[in-house]
């Protein structure tokens, strides 16, 4: 790999990263942008940030077969924050959140999401522990995670918030997850019932901090769940109500 020093910020349309050993974060700032076959390893922070920000929600991110992996341990470092995006293939490891989603159009497949950074006493959660969640969605429609392996973090594997807005069309399918509080946890807040939810095919861990808690939901939000069982007993999953 090629070392890179310091931070990207992508501005040309349709740019290809490849081949790097990024030693700071990469920022995307124009559409059709390709990240692969790379090591994205930060650098020291001033506040909470992410490995690759797409928080402008620039159309058409790819990124695919690359670690995100701080070099610096740290409660401000995250994986990727925003939306509009296709990640294939990532190995996140020792961040907050491994994704955290703003907005439309995400599909995280084929990915391991692990070994959290957690933290007793966080300054972001004003010294509270840390809130790490493997995927965080604030907002958005049209998000699908398939075929991860998504483990040991301390909040939940996948954490539906709304704290943007209303979050619709959500599919969770052929995944292994494991840990959090409950390891997949659907909120609603203010924006009502979650539209278009799927969670099926999935295998989850008992290793959840509340006892078999692999799914917590309000009975508001009506989802299309199906064939999810614990491992290794094949014990069929409830959803638990919020």
């Amino acid at each position: 790999m090629t070392v890179h020093n310091g931070d990207i910020n992508v501005t040309e349309p349709g740019t290809v990263l490849s081949g790097l050993d990024v030693r700071g974060l990469i920022k995307i700032s124009a559409p059709d942008v390709t990240i692969k076959n790379s090591i994205i390893r930060g650098r020291t922070m001033n506040g909470p940030g992410a490995l690759i920000n797409n928080l402008g929600g620039h159309r058409n991110l790819v990124v695919t077969d690359t670690e995100l992996s701080p070099s610096t341990a740290s409660p401000d470092a995250n994986g990727i924050y925003g939306y509009n995006f296709t990640a294939t293939r990532l190995d996140i490891n020792n961040v907050i959140d491994g994704i955290h989603i703003t907005g439309s159009n995400v599909s995280l497949q084929d990915s391991w999401i692990h070994d959290h950074m957690h933290y007793r006493n966080d300054p972001n959660q004003g010294g509270s522990p840390s809130h790490d969640d493997g995927i965080q969605i604030q907002a958005g429609n049209n998000v699908t995670v398939t075929g991860n392996r998504l483990t040991d973090s301390h909040s939940a594997a996948v954490q539906i918030t709304q704290d943007r807005g209303p979050v619709s069309n959500f599919t969770f399918s052929d995944n292994f997850a494991n840990g959090g509080a409950c390891t997949v946890n659907i909120a609603e807040k203010s924006y009502g019932p979650i539209r278009g939810a799927t969670i099926t095919d999935n295998s989850f861990g008992r290793d959840s901090r509340l006892a078999n808690c692999a799914v917590i939901a309000p009975t508001t939000t009506k989802i299309d769940f199906a064939n999810n069982y614990y491992v290794p007993d094949d014990t069929l999953v409830t959803i638990k109500k919020g």
